[in-house]
């Protein structure tokens, strides 16, 4: 016997719960990556305006379903009755809706910013497009369905529209993503030599991983529902509530670990005269300021390099000034992303 809606409701609710405290955790840190030790003009305003939007869209899709499950198990004399009514849910699928157009478009936004190409943000944006008129009838179509058979949703003339709405979204994300993967695989494979943090390791790497992991992890969820979707199972309401935190949590998540790899550089720039030892002379005048000449010092915790250095120096003088520049540009646009 398959799961009730009702049942389905109750156990999205404690899942989406757990996903929401999630989200407020990694969204305190992104705020506070965004902000700290940066001027009002060096915030980046358009992803802390996402990152509080979506925050909002997050708890307003769990304080909905909170107030759905209230009315549905404590003020409805009929709880299965109550739930047979997926009318009840077209504010949620519009907020659904509005997360799904404002993840997706940050993606876009983000892919534009290192290939700095129109023409290759033309089928993601055409995509974004056509999710929302799918989405905006998906909402319309589902708000027409009877009121007392909530089966009534995996109808074929609804169907069309739920199942083109997931596809679209899904195909967008995947286009948008792997244009971001790419160009960011591509910096990586071509810094050879580039060392950008205090061990020495790529900048471009972890953002990478990172993009990747969260594409898959949205993309796999979208899958998940139609799955669900087209097998008419009533876990859709499960997995279709957990989505609305999941867009959020992997937006932040990105800005995070980007901040993480911005004050490693940042810290790798910076030379601490405890961690350096001279290993030739020194000469120290004292007056009312001191002044230290150091002919060549040594990093007691590891290696230094700055990062225009690179270990092999004739890969340096082999680079056009243009290549060095376009190389300079997806690093920054990495630490940003």
């Amino acid at each position: 016997m398959g799961i009730t809606v009702k049942q389905a409701v109750l156990v999205s609710i404690i899942i989406e719960s757990i996903l929401y405290g999630l989200l407020m955790f990694l969204f305190g840190v992104a705020v506070w990556a965004l902000t700290y030790q940066r001027t009002s003009a060096e915030i980046a305003r358009l992803m802390l305006g996402a990152a509080c939007l979506l925050f909002i869209l997050g708890t307003m899709h769990i304080v909905v379903d909170a107030n759905h499950l209230w009315q549905g198990f404590i003020a409805s004399a009929d709880p299965d009755m109550f739930f047979e009514d997926i009318t009840k849910n077209t504010f949620k699928n519009a907020l659904y809706l509005v997360e799904t157009l404002v993840g997706d478009g940050i993606i876009i936004y983000r892919g534009y910013l290192l290939w700095r190409r129109i023409e290759l943000a033309i089928i993601p944006i055409i995509g974004w497009m056509a999710i929302i008129v799918t989405g905006i009838h998906t909402v319309w179509s589902i708000s027409q369905l009877s009121t007392t058979n909530a089966n009534s949703v995996f109808l074929q003339q609804t169907g069309q529209w739920v199942v083109s709405f997931f596809s679209t979204a899904l195909a967008t994300n995947l286009v948008a993503t792997g244009l971001l993967i790419f160009k960011l695989w591509a910096a990586h494979r071509n810094q050879t030599g580039l060392q950008v943090t205090r061990n020495g390791k790529s900048l471009v790497q972890p953002v990478l991983v990172i993009v990747m992991e969260c594409g898959a992890v949205y993309s796999l969820s979208l899958v998940a529902m139609l799955s669900t979707y087209l097998s008419a199972s009533n876990s859709v309401y499960i997995v279709i509530d957990l989505i609305g935190q999941i867009i959020p949590i992997t937006f932040c998540v990105i800005i995070v670990r980007a901040a993480m790899l911005r004050f490693e550089r940042e810290r790798g720039r910076e030379l601490p005269l405890s961690t350096l030892i001279s290993t030739r002379s020194y000469q120290v005048t004292t007056s009312r300021t001191t002044r230290v000449h150091v002919s060549r010092v040594g990093a007691v915790d590891g290696s230094f390099h700055d990062s225009s250095e690179f270990s092999h120096p004739e890969e340096a003088l082999d680079r056009s000034i243009a290549d060095q520049k376009s190389e300079l540009h997806i690093i920054g646009g990495a630490a940003c992303v």
